[in-house]
């Protein structure tokens, strides 16, 4: 479009409407209304898959992401990332004050011995193989 018919189409539309901004019905976007139909189907669609994503929601209610997003956020609902963690029973108890004096006892006897063991945080394997959490979030 060249410069001149886009002075021509303001013009134009500044004359007609006394705006330079167009309505929807120019765009041939349709707006989209928040009913509690569509608010009930957003919400029903995270209760079933909390871990669903905002857009795949939006694809299946037929809404844009950003009106399932702000329902969610009216709705008290924020996505959380998934962190796993470990479950201790009382029965755990024992065996950990065990290993924590046996180290101290290492320790005594070979101060860098710390040095020698590798710590972790990042234990991502289970019986079903490796668990990737880095892009897991559930809405709650």
């Amino acid at each position: 479009m060249t410069y001149q018919k886009l002075f021509e189409r303001l013009h134009r539309c500044l004359c007609e409407t006394g705006s330079f901004v167009t309505g929807m019905h120019d765009t041939g976007h349709g707006t989209s209304v928040r009913t509690p139909q569509v608010v009930e189907d957003i919400l029903q669609g995270v209760g079933d898959r909390p871990d669903i994503s905002a857009r795949e929601v939006s694809r299946a209610v037929n809404v844009p992401h950003l009106i399932v997003w702000r329902v969610l956020r009216d709705e008290g609902l924020h996505p959380y990332h998934v962190q796993k963690l470990q479950a201790l029973i009382p029965a755990d108890y024992a065996p950990r004050v065990e290993f924590a004096r046996w180290f101290l006892q290492q320790l005594e006897t070979q101060p860098d011995f710390s040095a020698h063991v590798l710590f972790t945080d990042e234990s991502t394997f289970t019986h079903e193989g490796i668990s990737n959490t880095h892009k897991l979030h559930v809405f709650f």
